[in-house]
């Protein structure tokens, strides 16, 4: 055997490719190799295994209890460090699909080895579950090359400026109340009654219900204070304090401790005091825009925001639900002005947003999909001028935005997503009952529904509706789970990339409808299965263990899948921003870390044996 070309190709694979000079020359010297013809079994189901072994050429397969396909390997590929790790015996046997020559490494010195490496000894956790919660814990914990931990680590605690809080009780009076303000120069009042919090006022309450309404200064506290507030703890962390004002639009939250005494208010000056650029002050921008441009000047530095998420640490899901945030703002403040210049509506309605938005998981440079669910009181003749210039006016103010036109005209300027509640319900019911391709593809779009604006009730009922007649059509369910784990996984029977050609970018991965569309999918699946109301896909999943069709395990796994490849989509997009590139979801491979790469294959893998199990639930059948 020549060590140097032992070393060469080491030197070309991971995880010995990250490794010293030094190191892979040891391990080299003690490398045995060893030649398997085609059909010759290298490693039996049930065995003691004694050396980890990597493929030198050629190609193996792996079957779980020696029936089950569970792998195939080629060159670089490895296998048999489960047993060695916990000392068990082999669960998989192992065979050479052709002729083969493999490097075996004992397992001393295997172990040897591992004993003082951290990053390989999450390399070669027990499966590709444990490998990547592993990898998603660190992104959380440290910065392994996503930046630091800036507003994770940082406590609210950290942001209190005084131990006395300034307080009133619900009896005091309006003017007494107003002067303890001036005097201790604050801007909110914590309501307490026995020592505890049960109400708060602000200038903003003074001027909109003392001043606006001519309430008496004479009258109590109570009659114009915000009862039992949104609170937060000492130990609640700057991004969760962040993610809520921003959702609830409130700009100030007192900190209670464990018993609910006030320990203290912060605000959102605050916060945008300790951060630059963030959603908060995006959203705050969005909200006091005075016209559409002003609203479109705003919400283009989204790119923005969501770079300045990345460094600081931020994980997907909150940067996701920040970006959603903005999403949602731009759609409210563009309707609130439309209705300002075109007058009241004169029926009832909701405006709704489908797929990322709805769910709460939109990335940079999303287009629009919106409609209106219109009141059953709705009469074209009368109603549909105001309804067709309120359509345009939000969706011309979105693609100025940056939200582009949607390619499929999924939008309320499209009259037949502009309709009655009852027509409606008649959509979505033939969509069920009569589940062809083109009414299977729809529910990949319009099941997952929001209301951001408007009557809620009336997207509140129709979503009842929806959920009667999936929960009961297994026909249904059976064809959207069929199609769901019809979805390609761009993994290869190798575990090499199977990647997509773009005119543009050549081949690439499509991050979107090739790796986070499978998770999205199968958590409708549950949903529709279930009745779930949730729509975010991990709060889906999550109700699916609650509901017990889907185990813990099997759902963090996913959750782990859907949050690491989101990372991995956001860092790319955060590159794109850095280099003033049109933000797309198409990665090459090549611009991909070690760390990635391998993580996304073990991604990809989880989600296609989860897609498997989807099938054999709910897809029985249908051929």
């Amino acid at each position: 055997m020549e060590i140097d070309e032992v070393i060469s190709f080491l030197k070309r694979h991971a995880p010995f490719d990250a490794q010293s000079a030094d190191r892979i020359a040891s391990l080299a010297r003690k490398i045995e190799v060893r030649y398997f013809p085609r059909g010759t079994v290298i490693i039996d189901a049930g065995k003691e295994n004694r050396a980890l072994s990597i493929v030198r050429s050629g190609a193996v397969e792996l079957r779980l209890g020696g029936t089950e396909l569970n792998h195939r390997l080629g060159e670089g590929g490895i296998f048999g460090y489960p047993s060695l790790l916990h000392h068990e015996l082999t669960r998989n046997k192992v065979v050479a699909l052709e002729d083969c020559l493999i490097y075996q490494l004992p397992k001393e010195d295997f172990l040897k080895w591992l004993k003082h490496h951290e990053a390989l000894k999450v390399f070669f956790a027990k499966n590709e579950a444990e490998r990547l919660h592993r990898a998603v814990e660190g992104l959380r914990r440290t910065e392994n090359g996503y930046g630091d931990a800036g507003m994770i680590s940082v406590k609210l605690e950290t942001l209190l400026r005084r131990k006395d809080v300034v307080t009133a009780s619900p009896n005091d009076t309006i003017r007494d109340a107003a002067k303890r303000m001036a005097q201790a120069d604050v801007s909110t009042l914590p309501i307490t009654h026995q020592g505890k919090l049960v109400g708060i006022m602000t200038d903003k309450d003074l001027r909109r219900r003392v001043l606006g309404q001519e309430i008496p200064l004479d009258e109590p506290v109570s009659s114009v204070m915000t009862p039992d507030p949104i609170t937060m703890t000492l130990d609640d962390d700057l991004l969760s304090a962040m993610l809520v004002m921003s959702q609830k639009n409130i700009h100030h939250f007192p900190i209670v401790d464990s018993t609910n005494q006030i320990v203290g208010v912060v605000s959102s000056s605050d916060l945008l005091n300790r951060f630059g650029m963030n959603a908060l002050q995006v959203v705050a921008e969005i909200k006091a825009a005075p016209d559409a441009a002003t609203v479109a000047m705003a919400a283009q530095r989204v790119g923005a925001v969501l770079a300045n998420l990345i460094e600081s640490g931020v994980d997907a899901d909150h940067i996701a639900r920040f970006v959603s945030n903005i999403g949602e703002t731009t759609h409210r403040q563009l309707l609130i002005l439309a209705e300002e210049q075109l007058g009241p509506p004169p029926v009832p309605y909701a405006l709704v947003v489908f797929g990322s938005l709805a769910r709460q998981e939109q990335a940079g440079g999303s287009d629009q999909d919106n409609g209106f669910v219109l009141d059953d009181r709705y009469n074209p003749a009368k109603h549909a001028p105001y309804f067709e210039q309120l359509a345009t006016l939000l969706c011309d103010g979105l693609n100025s935005a940056g939200y582009i036109y949607c390619p499929g005209d999924i939008m309320a300027t499209n009259e037949k997503w502009r309709q009655p509640l009852a027509v409606w319900k008649d959509r979505y019911r033939n969509w069920i009952e009569k589940p062809d391709p083109e009414n299977v593809l729809n529910t990949t779009i319009f099941f997952d529904m929001r209301c951001v604006a408007g009557e809620e009730g009336l997207v509140d009922t129709l979503r009842a509706r929806i959920f009667e007649w999936s929960r009961a059509n297994r026909i249904f369910l059976s064809f959207i789970a069929r199609a769901a784990s019809n979805t390609k996984v761009p993994l290869g029977f190798f575990r090499n990339f199977l990647l997509q050609h773009d005119e543009k970018e050549g081949h690439v991965l499509d991050l979107k409808h090739q790796a986070i569309a499978p998770v999205v999918d199968i958590a409708r699946v549950y949903a529709l299965a279930l009745g779930l109301a949730n729509v975010n896909s991990k709060e889906r999943l999550k109700m699916a263990v609650e509901r017990g069709s889907l185990g813990q395990e099997e759902a963090s796994n996913l959750i782990d899948c859907f949050e690491f490849i989101h990372s991995v989509r956001f860092r790319h997009q955060s590159n794109q921003i850095k280099r003033g590139e049109p933000l797309t979801n198409n990665l090459s491979p090549t611009s991909l870390s070690r760390f990635e790469r391998e993580h996304l294959k073990d991604a990809f893998h989880i989600i296609r044996n989860h897609m498997d199990r989807i099938s054999r639930t709910y897809a029985g059948g249908i051929q």
